[in-house]
């Protein structure tokens, strides 16, 4: 039986021999692979500025650090997310206001928004100052509503393009609409180097602060090194810059790839009365593919049957509030947020990466589709 995993870096002797490479030059920290790694994602998405950090949660904990986000603020952020950029307004003291989604963009609903926004005001909860759109699974947010409501507010706008390298907006890229944006590079994303993140904005005044928060808050007085800030070690190596060039070479291929596999999913599950398929317009990357169960399908056995075919599948996501340290802080409850309490519950990831063949999607979706025995 062929078993066809959730996701695969798309590795080959290539990436082993940027490795080798590295490796015989005796030079491995912060050199000149990750600044040519970090030149090319700033083309990429036409800014003047990327940092190249060790997460996508570093990036999010250097940028609102560079933002100057602390205690008294409040940060908006979509529940139906990965919590780093909830935990992260955390660490530096600002308080996280969960907003709800949209059923099947899975991104930030513009005018629940506004509404968390006056809730915080009316209740005192902080400082309105910052929303952080996540441009979830690799679907960029509505970011025409989200930037009009940041401007009614006064609002930074600090872009999660984690899910979302080379994603773009009516033909503009992500990360190129707020001060900063984020990225990931861990392992499920469609390109990897192990772990790593990284900063890009068009802000040069950001920009160094990044880089000194990145670097233990080092910078240059006349010449002589300084500590200017209370800074962090979030450095990349050049062993992860290097495998990471290589991957952005390969993008492309792996982009055409996914999109070809999400056709196949639209295509063979269109119409299955018991699941709901995403929106999929053209600019959509497909991190994940994520489908809704019906509220009386059990998740589990569903996962349990894919399985027992070789197929990997898991839940999608989770929402944010539905963390115990939230409610234990915020008072946030299971059944707020109802949008993103169902697509916590009830989405499904289903296989999604370059490794995949045509015939395996239609293997998963064929499986997916078998008559109900899940209820």
């Amino acid at each position: 039986m062929r078993k066809i995993p959730l996701a695969k870096p798309d590795f080959d002797d290539r990436e082993v021999e940027a490795v080798r490479r590295v490796l015989e030059s005796g030079w491995v920290v912060q050199g000149p692979e990750v600044e040519a790694f970090e030149q090319t994602i700033a083309q990429m998405h036409q800014v003047r500025h990327c940092i190249a950090v060790s997460s996508g949660t570093a990036a999010l904990h250097v940028g609102y650090l560079a933002m100057g986000i602390g205690p008294g603020d409040a940060v908006f952020i979509p529940s139906f997310a990965w919590p780093s950029a909830a935990n992260m307004a955390m660490i530096v003291g600002a308080r996280p206001v969960f907003v709800d989604v949209l059923p099947r963009t899975y991104n930030i609903d513009p005018e629940d928004l506004r509404v968390r926004i006056q809730q915080c005001i009316e209740q005192h909860w902080g400082k309105p100052r910052a929303v952080v759109p996540v441009h979830e699974f690799g679907l960029a947010a509505d970011m025409d509503a989200v930037l009009r409501v940041a401007a009614e507010y006064h609002l930074d706008v600090l872009e999660d393009a984690a899910c979302a390298l080379g994603a773009s907006y009516q033909g503009r890229p992500v990360g190129s609409f707020g001060k900063l944006a984020i990225f990931s590079f861990h392992p499920r994303k469609a390109i990897t180097t192990g772990e790593g993140g990284a900063i890009i904005t068009n802000d040069e005044e950001l920009a160094e602060r990044c880089r000194r928060w990145r670097n233990h808050g080092q910078g240059f007085v006349d010449g002589r090194r300084e500590f200017v800030l209370p800074g962090l070690n979030y450095r990349l190596t050049e062993i992860q810059a290097a495998i990471g060039r290589v991957q952005l070479g390969k993008f492309p291929g792996i982009l055409a790839r996914r999109r070809e596999l999400a056709a196949v999913y639209l295509d063979r599950l269109a119409g299955c009365e018991y699941i709901t398929l995403p929106e999929a317009p053209p600019e959509h990357t497909w991190q994940t593919f994520m489908v809704v169960l019906d509220d009386g399908l059990s998740r589990v056995q569903t996962m349990t049957r894919l399985a027992s075919n070789g197929v990997e599948a898991a839940p999608g996501s989770v929402s944010g509030h539905r963390g115990a340290v939230y409610g234990e802080h915020f008072g946030y409850r299971s059944d707020d947020l109802p949008r993103s309490a169902r697509l916590h519950d009830w989405g499904l990831a289903l296989p999604l990466h370059s490794a995949m063949t045509v015939s395996d999607a239609q293997h998963c979706a064929s499986i997916l589709r078998e008559p109900d025995t899940d209820r």
